[in-house]
């Protein structure tokens, strides 16, 4: 999802609202605020903005890569991955692809492939 890239510097809900418009994505500011409140990768901090809990969300992707490879040197995003993932959590292919990338430890042969670096 959009949002998640521009989470990585905190945000106001409004300043969310903005962006999701901005991008085709219609939602009104309680649905905004619902979506961060309900994603356990968001946190609010104290200054009351909003942002993506960056190191802990990278180490979920990556165990779910790792368990989706179990010793296997290629596997498929969907569904192996996807499947190791928490069930609340939302993670958009393209973001697996980088985070498994600048990992240093994979790489991403065809668009629905992660595989070990070699």
């Amino acid at each position: 999802m959009i949002l998640y890239e521009y989470l990585k510097n905190p945000k106001t809900i409004d300043q969310l609202v903005t962006i999701a418009y901005e991008n085709k994505l219609y939602w009104n500011r309680e649905q905004i605020e619902l979506f961060v409140r309900l994603d356990p990768t968001i946190m609010q901090n104290e200054a009351g903005l909003w942002t993506v809990k960056k190191d802990e969300r990278q180490q979920i992707i990556l165990a779910a890569i790792e368990q989706a490879l179990q010793g296997r040197p290629l596997t498929k995003i969907d569904p192996d991955v996807f499947a190791q993932l928490p069930a609340d959590m939302i993670v958009p292919q393209r973001e697996i692809i980088d985070v498994a990338i600048s990992s240093g430890k994979y790489e991403s042969p065809r668009e629905n492939l992660l595989r070990v670096k070699r």
